[in-house]
């Protein structure tokens, strides 16, 4: 008999999110679709169908009332305030927000991320990943996730920001606070990184200032052109939205060591990809479907509805969780293997779905298909060069470490 499903999700516990998960994930597709975790009192979605519905429904499931499981978490323990800091006062952060308003949030930073903006950023890119790439020695063993993924996104962002003093090791050091944000426990230890996320917010608001008096092509400086209701968009929501750009150096981080890792342990996917490399882009997406940097997000029911066979009454709380509805047998046949010339008829949900859909990933994939381009183009061989350790997190998915060896 097995053993029930209440007894072995443990949504809250880094160590859940195994090899064993996605065996947890197709039982809970079939015997509980929408899945009610006691503890967060949540219901966790499995499956794409539930998932795009969702978050195509912004009318019945908001993001308002908070989107991730730590909110839940610290929230239960009674610290409902504790995430305050990190919120600029009047900041009207576009993630945090439904339409209308979303709408017209995401208005403000979509023409510094569209495909055709971001190419201008090309020249750059190709010169960051070549530098990076200069720093390994053939044959040697390094860590990819400290010598290159963590890096690249941040000199990206640096650029794009229009940054004038750029510390990668410090910038670091900000990302890492903002990751922490989803992941400590207890009030108490949002003190450490808060402290680190007011130097950033010093850091931008230097850079804002900066901007006002000498205005470039980049993205600070086309927040400050452009109008909300009316008027200037006010300091407060330009601080917000550019150190939102910041954060996503963090997901990037987890989505380039993660294709690093399937490129090592698919040589033969890797040596197709070098002979045609238009196979690259089927790499990627199959990266993102099965290892999303982000788990998943939290939506709060507006009006009693009806999902999954479940009735869900105003205030109950969903949780999509992109692993599972990515390994969907019903949108993805053979859901669990890597294949770069997959034809997804159905978009996987690593990016989101919707009106919520992440502003940042053509840049991520930008990075991506910059970085790997040239790493196969210079290298014959990646290979796996000591034991990885996973990046021991509730909300995000990937790596913390990652011993590699490139070879002619």
């Amino acid at each position: 008999m097995s053993t029930p499903l209440k007894e072995i999700v443990r949504a809250e516990d880094p160590a859940f999110y195994d090899d064993n998960q996605f065996d947890v994930y197709d039982r809970m597709r079939v015997e509980a679709p929408a899945f009610r975790y006691e503890p967060l009192n949540v219901h966790v979605l499995t499956r794409m169908d539930d998932v795009r519905y969702v978050s195509t429904h912004p009318e019945l499931f908001s993001n308002t009332g908070g989107l991730t499981l730590n909110q839940l978490r610290m929230a239960r323990n009674g610290a409902t305030t504790a995430f305050e800091r990190f919120n600029e006062p009047d900041g009207e952060l576009v993630i945090t927000k439904d339409p209308p308003r979303q709408r017209q949030l995401r208005a403000l930073m979509s023409p510094t991320l569209t495909p055709r903006y971001l190419q201008g950023f090309q020249e750059a890119l190709d010169r960051f990943c070549r530098h990076l790439l200069d720093t390994v020695v053939p044959g040697e063993t390094f860590d990819f996730v400290d010598r290159i993924a963590s890096r690249l996104p941040l000199y990206v962002a640096a650029e794009i920001l229009g940054a004038t003093d750029t510390d990668i090791e410090r910038m670091k050091t900000w990302v890492a606070a903002l990751e922490e944000l989803t992941y400590v426990e207890d009030a108490a230890d949002l003190e450490e990184p808060g402290r680190r996320f007011d130097e950033l917010k010093a850091f931008l608001r230097d850079q804002i200032a900066e901007k006002r008096r000498h205005p470039g092509d980049d993205m600070i400086s086309k927040f400050l052109s452009s109008r909300l209701d009316g008027a200037d968009v006010p300091d407060t929501v330009v601080l917000a939205h550019v150190s939102t750009l910041m954060s996503n150096g963090g997901t990037t981080r987890l989505f380039l060591a993660s294709l690093a890792a399937y490129l090592a342990d698919h040589p033969e996917e890797t040596e197709a990809i070098k002979k045609d490399p238009g196979r690259l882009e089927g790499a990627i997406e199959e990266c993102l479907r099965l290892s999303p940097p982000a788990r998943g997000f939290v939506r709060t029911v507006t009006t009693d509805t009806d999902l999954a066979g479940t009735r869900l009454r105003a205030g109950d709380r969903v949780y999509m969780l992109y692993p599972a509805a990515n390994r969907d047998p019903a949108s993805f046949p053979d859901p669990n293997r890597f294949d770069v010339t997959r034809r997804q008829t159905v978009n996987h949900a690593s990016f989101g779905l919707g009106s919520h859909f992440c502003l940042g990933a053509a840049l991520a994939r930008m990075e991506a298909q910059a970085l790997f381009g040239h790493l196969l183009a210079r290298f014959s061989e990646v290979r796996r060069s000591g034991t990885a350790t996973r990046y021991k997190h509730v909300q995000l998915n990937g790596w913390a470490t990652l011993p590699l060896s490139l070879h002619h």
